[in-house]
Formats: C-alpha cells, sequence, structure tokens
C-alpha cells in the first residue's frame, strides 16, 4: 500500500511539467496549437488511410493476384507481399515512411525489373502519398497554432485593456477623493488632508 502512494506521489512529478509548459509562452503556445489541430489531424490520418486502402485493393488484385502477369510468369517471393489487403497497406506503408526490410525492398526491386511501368505507379504513388498528405499534415498543424497563438494575444489584449481602464478608473476615483473642494485640482492641502485621513484610518 505504501508503495502504491509512493510511485502515485512520483507521478505526480508530472505537474510540473504541465507548469513549466504553462510559464513559457512560446512553449505554451506551440502545445496548445498542437492540441487544437488534432481534429485536422485525425482527418488527415482518415485520408491517408483512405488512400493506403484504394491503393492496397488494386496491388493485391494486379500483383498479389497476377491479374497484370501471365499465368506461372512471377515469382512467388514478389507476390507474397502483396497477397491481402492489409498486407499491401503495410507494405505501402512502409513504403512511404522508407523503412522497407531487405526482403521487401528486394521485392519491389525485382517487380520493378519485370514490369518498369510500375515504376511511374510507384513516383506517383510516392508523391500523392509522402509529398502531399505530409505537405497538408504540415499546413493544418501550422494554421491552427498560428490562429491559436492570433486568439490568445487577442484575449490578452482585451485582458490587459481592461486592467488598463481599471487603473484609470480607480486613480479617478483616488484624485475625486482627493479634491475636496471641486475645482478640478489636487491642492497640497488637500494631499496632505487625504494621507492623514488614510494613517488615521488605518490606525
Amino acid at each position: 500500500q505504501m508503495m502504491m502512494i509512493m510511485r502515485m506521489m512520483r507521478l505526480m512529478r508530472i505537474l510540473r511539467f504541465i507548469r513549466l509548459v504553462k510559464s513559457v509562452r512560446p512553449l505554451f503556445h506551440l502545445v496548445m496549437g498542437v492540441l487544437s489541430a488534432m481534429q485536422g489531424v485525425i482527418w488527415v490520418l482518415v485520408l491517408t488511410l483512405v488512400v493506403l486502402y484504394a491503393v492496397g485493393i488494386m496491388a493485391t488484385r494486379l500483383i498479389g493476384h497476377g491479374l497484370i502477369f501471365e499465368e506461372g510468369g512471377m515469382d512467388d517471393a514478389i507476390r507474397v507481399p502483396w497477397q491481402t489487403v492489409p498486407d499491401s497497406m503495410f507494405l505501402l506503408f512502409k513504403v512511404m515512411n522508407g523503412v522497407l526490410s531487405d526482403r521487401d525492398a528486394e521485392a519491389i526491386d525485382s517487380l520493378m525489373g519485370k514490369m518498369p511501368t510500375l515504376k511511374f505507379a510507384l513516383v506517383f504513388f510516392m508523391i500523392t502519398s509522402s509529398w502531399t498528405l505530409l505537405s497538408i499534415l504540415t499546413a493544418v498543424v501550422s494554421e491552427n497554432m498560428i490562429s491559436t497563438t492570433r486568439e490568445q494575444e487577442a484575449q490578452l489584449r482585451i485582458v490587459e485593456e481592461e486592467e488598463r481602464k481599471d487603473r484609470i478608473r480607480q486613480l479617478r476615483q483616488l484624485f475625486a477623493d482627493m479634491d475636496t473642494s471641486g475645482d478640478g485640482l489636487v491642492t497640497l492641502e488637500e494631499l496632505q488632508a487625504y494621507l492623514a485621513c488614510e494613517k488615521r484610518s488605518e490606525e
């Protein structure tokens, strides 16, 4: 029981990080921008999944099932990575991120060697998936961060303006209390009388 409490106390140290984020304004703007961009990021991920699913279906039918090859004209080592739609999607995802294993790279190289025209399809997929989607994702996050920063700065200006007006109102009330004659001027006698009155009230 005591060990569990100690572990919970250690987890409470995360609150220090939250205070650090709030105290460093550029970091706070960055975190808020990322959080506000999560909805756009999710839709970009959905679009990526749709693209992978559509291309995966075509790759499975054309390569995995051998529709573009003659009967027995393709090695099993080339067709195996494309036999099912999930396998094709995962392989395409690895192609997008450049994390192909040696076996996958060899299978793709062999496929490109036997079907050179597929190189154009691979280039089109790379441009559509990697470059375009990555650019969209970057644009979404950047736009949300800029918008969030502008909104926070606008709110900060509103708060500062309210504080300024409140200080002006307090100063006017202070001078009005000092100006007992009502002539719009605070004389030395009126100032001394006001300070003496304040001192008596504090005592």
